[in-house]
């Protein structure tokens, strides 16, 4: 509905959540950003209806959105390509009307994977293919059998974030050589034993020497890392203590926190307890801290502890999902979370079109936003991507 001058009129709460609910039926994913532009209304009342929709079981609450809920029984969601859709798949690969369907299992719908699946969701619908979702609650016999499930509804390809890095598990490796369908690991990479297996990751590694690099170039010398033990871990402290080499800086000693174990509150309370004294006794000036659900409270902490921050420490955040909302707005790294999703739609269809081609495995550089936690307020920096390709 509109006025006479172009404007939307206001829609009642019904009208919202029928068209909430038609958004997220016909696209899987949406963003309340997206929603109340589409509805004419603030982000606030959007948030308000998923709210409301989610506890009556019509759809999935996720950071930022909302997700179509699951096929009952099955838990895949069914994210279709739209009506109409075109692209240079399979009917550019002589196969007129043959539309390919991928399945697509992430560990978590909440946070950092909503952005691959939507850029999953963007490249497939370029292409007219579909995609069915199954998110594996982080739970290796889950993950399993939805891929048994996606392999008996037909599906040509998949695209999966393990639970286990297949670099150090040998029954991932050898579960997923097994697969009798091309498969793109998705922010994992293949392991020496993983077969025709191809990845598409951000380059963990250069991203914290980059992090690393930046804090030095503003002349802090004593950097820390604080994460916690993710899969991304070893990749971002093997960058980070490449660059501390690179440029002749020393680990911060034993005293600094390096590792954070759960996301209690008692938890990071106590590790910024510990930075605090750290900052006092001149041992830490500046800390990365993966992930932005730490990063957050950590400086919320920090300032009721009496550290500044930039003033006192520098910080910044790896993974950029919620690092803009901090007080300051924290500097952080920024996986292209949404090209590693396009990128790995983009290799199955390759893959099928041409399975004579060789096996892509690619890294992706992740990207400096610049903001006021380190020291200096700029604009963001320059997007930056390289991919490292082997046959």
């Amino acid at each position: 509905m509109s006025t006479e001058n172009g404007d939307k009129s206001p829609l009642s709460a019904d009208e919202r959540h029928r068209a909430i609910l038609d958004r997220v039926q016909a696209q899987g994913t949406v963003t309340v950003r997206e929603l109340a532009q589409t509805l004419g209304v603030a982000a606030v009342t959007v948030r308000v209806d998923v709210r409301e929709l989610a506890r009556r079981g019509l759809l999935n609450r996720v950071h930022g959105g909302a997700t179509r809920i699951a096929s009952p029984g099955t838990g895949l969601s069914h994210l279709a390509a739209p009506a109409g859709a075109t692209g240079s798949g399979p009917a550019a690969a002589g196969e007129p009307g043959r539309a390919y369907t991928f399945g697509v299992v992430v560990p978590h719908a909440s946070y950092y994977y909503p952005k691959v699946v939507s850029g999953a969701r963007e490249a497939a619908d370029a292409r007219g293919a579909r995609l069915i979702l199954g998110v594996s609650q982080n739970d290796v016999a889950e993950e399993r059998a939805l891929v048994a499930r996606l392999l008996d509804s037909g599906v040509d390809g998949l695209v999966i974030a393990s639970r286990y890095d297949p670099q150090h598990s040998p029954d991932t490796q050898a579960w997923l050589r097994g697969l009798p369908v091309p498969v793109v690991l998705a922010e994992r990479r293949a392991g020496w034993e993983s077969g025709s297996v191809e990845h598409v990751a951000t380059d963990h590694e250069r991203g914290a020497f980059d992090a690393v690099q930046h804090l030095a170039g503003l002349g802090h010398q004593k950097i820390g890392l604080l994460h916690f033990a993710t899969i991304t871990a070893p990749r971002l402290r093997t960058g980070y203590e490449a660059a501390l080499e690179a440029l002749s800086l020393s680990v911060p000693p034993p005293e600094v926190p390096q590792d954070l174990l759960t996301e209690s509150p008692q938890e990071l309370e106590a590790k910024a307890d510990a930075i605090a004294e750290a900052v006092r006794q001149g041992s830490l000036d500046a800390l990365i801290v993966h992930h932005d659900v730490a990063a957050l409270p950590l400086v919320s902490r920090l300032r009721q502890a009496g550290i500044s921050v930039p003033g006192d420490l520098a910080v910044m955040a790896y993974d950029d999902e919620l690092a803009a909302l901090s007080d300051p707005p924290l500097t952080a790294v920024a996986p292209p979370r949404e090209a590693v999703g396009a990128t790995a739609v983009t290799l199955l269809t390759q893959r099928l079109n041409d399975p004579t081609r060789p096996l892509h495995h690619l890294l992706l550089r992740p990207e400096l936003r610049v903001r006021a936690s380190c020291g200096t307020v700029t604009e963001t920096s320059a997007p930056q991507t390289d991919e490292q390709v082997s046959a």
